[in-house]
């Protein structure tokens, strides 16, 4: 009889602890399909991988570490959370402006498109007269030309709409026929307004930013552009230009210069401060996208930060 007893209670405790076990894994399934909560997850693997990463080590408000040898993601925070592009925008242009015209196209810069820069914009001070499309591309890049896109954007959409009568128009022409692009390449976390980025609008994430950029490095001469500290354009009339470049790792001058880094292009609006990087170490490359840090310096402390990590990982030199 006692013995009857002590199973029959055997068998309620395993009931109860299999409840609990369907209750809790229902509730960790339930947590685990949290996009956040799934990050927070993948942080920690980084951080066991990595040793120094930690709940808010980053200042950026979203970034990501992609492993180009492979499109392995090893660090990440809120990759597909929206955020202004700001000047970043113009590495989406010239993907897709890429895809319009040729390099060696003659392009005049038509004053009114140069008359289209904001307030406080950046300029590659270009004047109203030809440019080769691939120039163009430069300013924007290297200097960061809100003006050299305006006049991009004006181009293209004239090639897009040749009944196009006005340069705005050419332009709205090129932004809605750019979205467009977008969405079809899967770009369906960004979305863009003005050619040049400065534009408090549009949105895009580190992992829509990371595909532009891996489909822009296919070209040798986005890498060229994108590698040197200061660029020197030889216009069609065979006059040069010469712009220096926004990222300041690239910079010999500057207190984060670093040989490594090869690119690729800085941005910031209202506050919010981005940059991206690729990097060369242990005979690869990486890629760095970070949004949202709060200051110029603190960008650059948390890529250089990344880029340290990089150097000293045994698990990434494989």
């Amino acid at each position: 009889m006692k013995q009857n007893r002590q199973k029959k209670k055997t068998r309620h405790v395993i009931a109860f602890l299999f409840l609990a076990v369907m209750i809790l894994g229902g509730a960790f399934a339930f947590w685990l399909a949290r996009p956040e909560n799934v990050q927070t997850i993948k942080s920690q693997i980084s951080a066991f991988l990595f040793g120094d990463l930690k709940e808010g080590y980053y200042n950026a408000k979203s970034l990501v570490l992609v492993d180009r040898s492979d499109d392995s993601i090893f660090i990440s925070k809120r990759e597909t959370e929206q955020h202004l592009p700001a000047s970043l925008a113009k590495l989406f242009v010239v993907e897709y402006a890429s895809t319009i015209a040729d390099l060696t196209d003659t392009v005049f810069a038509d004053p009114e498109a140069i008359a289209s820069i904001k307030p406080n914009s950046s300029v590659a001070n270009l004047e109203a007269k030809n440019y080769s499309l691939q120039n163009l591309f430069a300013a924007m890049l290297v200097p960061s030309g809100n003006d050299a896109a305006y006049v991009v954007a004006d181009y293209c959409g004239g090639i897009l709409s040749p009944e196009a009568k006005t340069c705005q128009e050419r332009i709205s022409v090129f932004m809605d026929s750019l979205n467009q692009h977008l969405q079809e390449l899967g770009y369906h976390d960004t979305v863009l307004y003005d050619p040049s980025g400065f534009d408090t609008d549009a949105r895009t994430t580190a992992l829509d930013m990371k595909s532009v950029v891996d489909r822009l490095l296919e070209h040798d001469w986005f890498r060229e552009i994108i590698s040197q500290s200061t660029y020197t354009a030889k216009l069609p009339d065979g006059s040069t230009q010469t712009w220096k470049n926004t990222n300041t790792f690239l910079d010999p001058e500057s207190e984060y210069y670093h040989e490594n880094v090869i690119g690729v292009k800085t941005g910031s609006l209202s506050g919010d401060y981005n940059l991206v990087v690729l990097y060369q170490q242990h005979g690869k490359e990486f890629l760095i996208c970070s949004f949202g840090s709060e200051s110029d310096s603190a960008r650059y402390d948390d890529v250089d930060s990344i880029i340290k990590t990089i150097d000293e990982s045994n698990y990434l030199s494989q």
